[in-house]
C-alpha cells in the first residue's frame, strides 16, 4: 500500500501541493459527511482525492480498501487511526 501511495504522489503531487490535501495512508476521518461515493471511478485512493479537490465543501475524505468506499466529509472532527484506510485533508 506504501508503494501504492507513493506512486501515486508522484503522479499527483502537483495537484496536491497546490491544493493542499494532507493524505495519511492508515487513518479514517470523523466528522460530518458530506456524500459517500461507491462508483467505480472513485474506487481508488486517486478517485477518491480528484472528487474530494473538486468540491469546494469538501474538508476531507477517507477510503476504505476493503470496500472500496470514499467518503467525503464536510466537516472533520478528528483522525483515528485505522488499518486500511486513507485518509486526506484540505
Amino acid at each position: 500500500m506504501k508503494k501504492l501511495l507513493l506512486a501515486l504522489s508522484l503522479i499527483t503531487l502537483p495537484s496536491l501541493a497546490s491544493a493542499e490535501l494532507a493524505i495519511q495512508d492508515g487513518y479514517s476521518i470523523q466528522g460530518k459527511i458530506f456524500a459517500v461515493k461507491t462508483a467505480k471511478k472513485y474506487s481508488s485512493v486517486e478517485g477518491c482525492t480528484k472528487i474530494a479537490l473538486s468540491k469546494s465543501k469538501v474538508a476531507g475524505f477517507t477510503f476504505e480498501s476493503k470496500s472500496q468506499k470514499c467518503t467525503l466529509y464536510k466537516k472533520v472532527r478528528s483522525l483515528k487511526a485505522k488499518t486500511g484506510f486513507v485518509s486526506g485533508t484540505k
